[in-house]
Order: structure tokens, then sequence, then C-alpha cells
């Protein structure tokens, strides 16, 4: 199917190009749940599903595609239901601080472009996550942690939010899986964070590299989640090794690239053909 796939693009082309994904090892789904089953299937040992997704923004919010955390809701979620009993999801829970401390949220949503859809998604992922026999987690945050992240301008200190982030992820993980070692964890949150191979100077950054290393065995399965829609208008994804797969996204199909043991990137269905085009080779005469 692959071939097949870059034929139909050179010939829709017309012209002499480069194809960029040729070098790319990657399979091509009708559905998103058999793409992700076929993951599942080849990764039998995960006891930590490390879920990554490209926040949604004001901007990305206004395509009108369905976001990253729906897509996840409505058709990954049952696929994963069956073996695993947790789910963990990068949401704040903070207490009644003081002014400082109860401002951070919104700085961080200011900062983000996080919308009330994004709120409203992780609400009603928590909510299937019960209905489904998930034990939902959040990420608690004391006054004291609230605070921490706060300069004396009274500005959110973003490194350290994301050290902190990173650190209550995998410390939430390790101890769900201490307490009930015979069920796996889903943990839901940004692409940084469930990084296997982060980049420096990222390590930092994420909780499943080291928690990788400690479990071993596959124990950890990285899947990041891109919706075409979402990260089309982001430059940061540019340089992506997996950026010349968006050349092919297109309603009904699934692409999924194998970055590397136990990591994968899977590329969800776009609403029409037209996003590919910001992935697609330029062409010669």
């Amino acid at each position: 199917m692959r071939a097949a796939v870059a034929v139909a693009l050179v010939l829709a082309a017309g012209c002499r190009h480069y194809d960029p994904t040729a070098d790319l090892a990657f399979d091509a789904y009708g559905e998103t749940g058999t793409a992700v089953q076929a993951i599942l299937d080849a990764e039998p040992a995960a006891r930590v599903y490390a879920i990554g997704e490209y926040h949604e923004t004001w901007a990305t919010s206004r395509s009108g595609a369905r976001s990253t955390l729906d897509r996840f809701n409505r058709d990954i979620l049952g696929l994963l239901r069956p073996r695993a009993h947790h789910l963990v999801v990068e949401a704040w829970l903070g207490q009644d601080c003081t002014a400082a401390a109860a401002a951070v949220p919104g700085q961080i949503a200011l900062a983000t472009g996080h919308t009330p859809r994004t709120r409203e998604d992780i609400s009603l992922l928590l909510t299937a996550s019960g209905m489904a026999s998930l034990v939902p987690h959040g990420l608690p945050m004391t006054c004291i942690e609230q605070g921490a992240v706060v300069d004396h301008r009274g500005a959110v200190d973003f490194l350290l939010l994301l050290e902190l982030i990173t650190e209550k992820l995998g410390a939430t993980t390790r101890a769900l899986l201490a307490a009930d070692p015979a069920r796996a964890v889903i943990v839901y949150g940004g692409a940084l964070h469930n990084d296997l191979y982060p980049r420096w100077p990222l390590e930092p950054l994420s909780y499943a590299a080291p928690l990788a290393r400690e479990l071993g065995g596959g124990a950890v399965l990285e899947l990041d989640l891109v919706v075409p829609e979402v990260v089309a208008p982001m430059g940061m994804v540019r340089n992506e090794p997996w950026f010349p797969l968006l050349g092919l996204a297109a309603p009904g199909r699934t692409v999924v690239w194998r970055r590397g043991p136990h990591s994968y990137v899977v590329i969800l269905p776009a609403q029409t053909t037209a996003v590919a085009a910001v992935a697609l080779p330029k062409t010669e005469d």
C-alpha cells in the first residue's frame, strides 16, 4: 500500500520531483482503529501507554477539525481499555490558593492558547474513562507547588513548570504501577513528555525515557497522535522526521511511522486532502 500511495503522488504531480517519504518506512491504514490495533498487537509487553499530542491552540481550533483529545476518546480509548486499569491525564487539578498562585492556570492557558474546547474534551475524557471501567487521575498541584513556578513579578517560569509536570507524570505513573503491578497505565499528555528518544537538551522533560529504562523490555509504548489540521500551521514541526508524511494526509487514511523501538507516530485522518499541501514537495518543470 505504501508503494501505491507514493506512485499516486508522483502521477498526481505530473512533474519530476523528489519524494521525501521514500526514505521513511511507514504503513498506511484505512481506519485509525485498525492502525492502533496493529501497533498494540506488535507491543504485547506494554505496561505504560504513553500517549502524546500536539496541543490544540486558538488558531488551530478554527480549522473545524476534530481535536486530538476527541479522536483519542472516541477512536482509541476503547482499544486500550481491555489492556489497562488507570488513565493519567495531564490536567491541572489545583487547589484554591493565593491570588498569585491561583493565576497560574490562567497564564498557562493564555501562553499555550488552550481553548474552552480543550477543557471540555478533558472533562469528557475523564468521564468516558470512568464509564469504561478505567480509573481516571489528574495531576494534583498543591498551593506551594503552584507558587513555586511563579517568579517575583508574578509571571510563570515555564521551564520550571514543564519540569514539575514531568515529575508529576512520572511519579503518578510509578505509584500506580507499584500499587497495582498487574494493571497497565495509560498516560495522556503532551508529545514532549512521553518522548522515548528525547533530543538534547529536552531529556529532563520526558518522564517516559527514564521510566522505560527502569521497567525495560518494551514496558513503555510511545504513541504520538498527529492531527494534520492541528500541526500544519506549527513551524516547530517542520524539522520533525515524520513531517513529509503529512503530504499523505487524507480522509480515511491513517499513516503510522515507527520512530524507533516501542515508539510510533500516528498521523490521523485529515478532514480534507488540502492540508497535505503543507508538506508536499515542490515540483520541477
